[in-house]
């Protein structure tokens, strides 16, 4: 029954128009004998056949146990692993530009939680990847920072609204979601007030809220406050370094000095108020990389540096020792890189579009998370965030099929993520030559 339930579903149906056309047919896709990671926590199934239907998964079933149409396209997954497209949960792609887009899906990258950015910008290039007239992820965006008044590049200014109190944060919160914005992102100069408004209404309005510490709030606080996910491993130690300053202050303490009191029981008490709270947090574990990288690039060559990169190394490595405490004790993680300048703007190193992610999952299973558990901070982590999980994120029938075939086994070596010898993106299988051409 099984078999003949299948031949007719492939053979029989009409073929479903592929997102990103308007009319054109779509042939079957069989990925035929492969072993399927479908990252909803289950063991690895070898010898599977994942088949897709217009851009939608329409069955898994043991290799042998179906005969596949003649109108369907097979791709033969011996000795291959297939995943979940992967997720950047933090990324500006008006900062580093459209290259970013045909970047990202070469690597695997097949959606973007986009964290501050020009929102009709990012909707134009959201349109012409859904018509198909652009190669690129999804896209799930905030839109325009919400920030208080401090100084800002011209640039920075177009994509940023300014709060000066209680009133024009909710205010913000309430234009954004008529905006459609999938999210509200907080940044670092808000006054206390205008934070706590802020997160206030977005618990109010359901809206999901990604905040960049500001100066006058504590991490702590920022997590009682309902803030859905907090950005960036160093505000643990910014949290310390301004504590008791005003937006737009001066900070109080060193960071190497605030390091040292974050000992292994204070932050084990945080990271459980984090879990209790249901707090998320994207450790963007290859930006402060890049930061401790300049350094250190610089040390050899001016003395001055040398105490510098000492110091920036140091703090790194704890990082990476806090946030593998930090999953221990139940915090859910989401694998982001904070790209945002394009390397020819800036002098000092800075995270690049799709390669990086895989180094940000190296990192984190550095920290102690498995594997598997790696993946799922940019598999289906980022789809139960995003509130996307129907039809997202995992590999199970009924999900949009963005997918990607690896060559060798990522739970044995999370570096395999690398080896990509395809992906599927919304229905379309791309080989490793197609994706090179980046179109």
């Amino acid at each position: 029954m099984r078999r003949r339930t299948l031949l007719l579903y492939v053979g029989l149906l009409p073929l479903a128009g592929c997102a990103g056309t308007k009319s054109a047919a779509v042939r079957p896709l069989v990925i035929a004998n492969v072993t399927v990671i479908d990252m909803t926590g289950a063991p690895a199934r070898p010898n599977m056949d994942v088949v897709i239907e217009g851009n939608r998964i329409a069955a898994i079933m043991r290799a042998g146990d179906s005969r596949v149409s003649h109108a369907a396209r097979v791709v033969d997954g011996r000795g291959k692993y297939l995943i979940p497209g992967l997720w950047d949960m933090h990324t500006h792609l008006s900062s580093y530009g459209e290259e970013a887009l045909a970047a990202l899906v070469p690597h695997g990258v097949l959606a973007v939680r986009d964290v501050g950015g020009k929102l009709t910008q990012l909707d134009s290039w959201r349109a012409e990847i859904d018509r198909g007239a652009r190669r690129g992820p999804r896209i799930f965006r905030a839109g325009p920072f919400v920030d208080g008044p401090k100084e800002m590049s011209e640039e920075r200014a177009s994509m940023t609204i300014v709060v000066r109190n209680p009133e024009e944060a909710r205010a913000a919160v309430t234009k954004l979601k008529a905006e459609g914005v999938d999210l509200i992102k907080s940044h670092n100069g808000l006054s206390r007030e205008a934070f706590f408004a802020l997160a206030e209404e977005c618990r109010r309005q359901n809206m999901l809220l990604a905040t960049h510490l500001p100066t006058s709030v504590r991490i702590a606080e920022a997590s009682d406050a309902g803030a859905s996910s907090l950005e960036h491993v160093e505000t643990l130690t910014e949290s310390i370094v301004f504590a008791g300053v005003p937006a737009g202050g001066k900070p109080k303490k060193d960071p190497l000095t605030a390091l040292d009191e974050l000992t292994n029981e204070r932050t084990d008490e945080l990271f459980a108020r984090f879990a209790r709270n249901g707090t998320w947090f994207t450790p963007t574990l290859v930006a402060y990389r890049s930061f401790m990288q300049e350094a250190v690039d610089l040390a050899p060559r001016d003395p001055r540096y040398t105490a510098d990169a000492a110091g920036r190394t140091k703090m790194f490595n704890r990082f990476v020792e806090l946030v593998g405490r930090m999953h221990r004790s139940g915090v859910p993680l989401l694998a982001g890189t904070d790209f945002g300048p394009h390397p020819s703007t800036v002098p000092y190193p800075v995270p690049r579009p799709g390669s990086d992610l895989h180094d940000e999952l190296e990192l984190l299973v550095r920290a102690g998370l498995t594997p598997m558990e790696a993946l799922q901070t940019a598999t289906s982590g980022p789809a139960r965030h995003l509130r996307v999980a129907d039809r997202l994120g995992t590999i199970e029938v009924g999900k949009d099929a963005d997918l990607v075939l690896l060559d060798a086994d990522p739970l044995a070596n999370i570096a395999n993520t690398r080896q990509i010898r395809g992906v599927v993106l919304r229905g379309v299988f791309l080989e490793k030559a197609q994706l090179a051409l980046r179109r």
